[in-house]
Order: structure tokens, then sequence, then C-alpha cells
């Protein structure tokens, strides 16, 4: 898993984690053969947006 190892953790804990943010509205997956892509929704995007 590119993600895990990029981060330097465990497949298992990244896919833990994107389970919760998938659950709670913030990210939204798509499978494109082999892969699947991962994308803030407008909601991850407006939590992550920087504050004004």
């Amino acid at each position: 898993m590119e993600l895990a190892h990029r981060l330097r953790v465990t497949p298992s804990a990244v896919s833990q984690h994107l389970r919760v943010l998938h659950a709670a509205g913030l990210i939204t997956s798509a499978r494109q053969g082999r892969r699947v892509l991962y994308r803030r929704t407008p909601l991850g995007d407006q939590l992550t947006a920087p504050r004004r």
C-alpha cells in the first residue's frame, strides 16, 4: 500500500483510519483498476481549509 509506505505505518493502520474518515463523510473512495483513490469530500475540504 503506497500510502502506508509513504507514512511509514502499517497497511492495517492506514486502512483503519481510512474507514473512519469514510464513515465520517470526510473522504470518498473510487476503484481505478487495482488501485483505490481517496479524495476529500466538501466537508473534508472545509475542515482542512486554513482558518481566516
